[in-house]
């Protein structure tokens, strides 16, 4: 998933199927403290959880539309999202880089690039939903965040836990669900919290997009 030319390799073997596609799942994820480049020329927390998904999503929109109605984009963000504002600065490219702080940015651009996609696509029979899985107990977990894990280990849920939204938002009715929403144990929760001044304008967010957009070369 870091690479965009395999991204889009895997776009074009499915496509070439001509199968509809009823869902998708956005659910590949990375935090590398280190400022990794890719050969690509991409920050890797950020092609992994941001381009590839973006590549991803806007390339199968034409099978997504054959699934519709009832068709459904699920991305996986996460909790960690909700102190971080959506910013221009995609690769972290200003000041001392920070893992778990970049990993927090790419979750808050998942958030509102579902929001846009279910703007743009209203009417098309295709839902967009992000949702947080509660902190789970995976390998990914204890390699990049082993003290967290360490200190809730036994708070922490299991993998079939953390899936159950998931299942639950592919299986509803997507006239039941609310396109562009954020979804935490089955219900519509908040994407900001008080006090923490991450709403945005559409200006901003149109501004994201059009760069993700441009990086990507879609």
């Amino acid at each position: 998933m870091s690479s965009l030319d395999q991204v889009r390799r895997c776009v074009e073997e499915f496509s070439h199927s001509d199968f509809a596609l009823h869902a998708l799942v956005n659910n590949a994820g990375l935090m590398e403290h280190k400022r990794v480049i890719t050969a690509e020329g991409l920050e890797l927390n950020f092609a992994v959880n941001v381009a590839a998904v973006y590549t991803m999503t806007e390339l199968l929109l034409p099978q997504l539309k054959k699934g519709a109605p009832g068709a459904r984009v699920i991305t996986v963000a996460s909790g960690g999202m909700l102190t971080s504002p959506l910013m221009n600065d995609l690769q972290y490219e200003k000041g001392k880089f920070n893992g778990h702080a970049q990993y927090a940015r790419n979750k808050r651009i998942q958030v509102a690039l579902t929001e846009k996609w279910a703007e743009d696509h209203k009417g098309s029979g295709v839902g967009f939903y992000s949702m947080h899985p509660g902190w789970v107990d995976t390998p990914a977990v204890s390699t990049s965040m082993p003290q967290f894990q360490k200190t809730l280990q036994n708070q922490l849920r299991t993998a079939d836990q953390g899936a159950d939204t998931v299942i639950w938002l592919t299986t509803q009715p997507n006239e039941l669900l609310k396109s562009g929403a954020f979804y935490f144990d089955r219900m519509e929760v908040t994407k900001h919290l008080p006090l923490c001044w991450t709403t945005y304008s559409s200006q901003l967010l149109n501004s994201v997009v059009d760069s993700i957009k441009s990086i990507c070369k879609i």
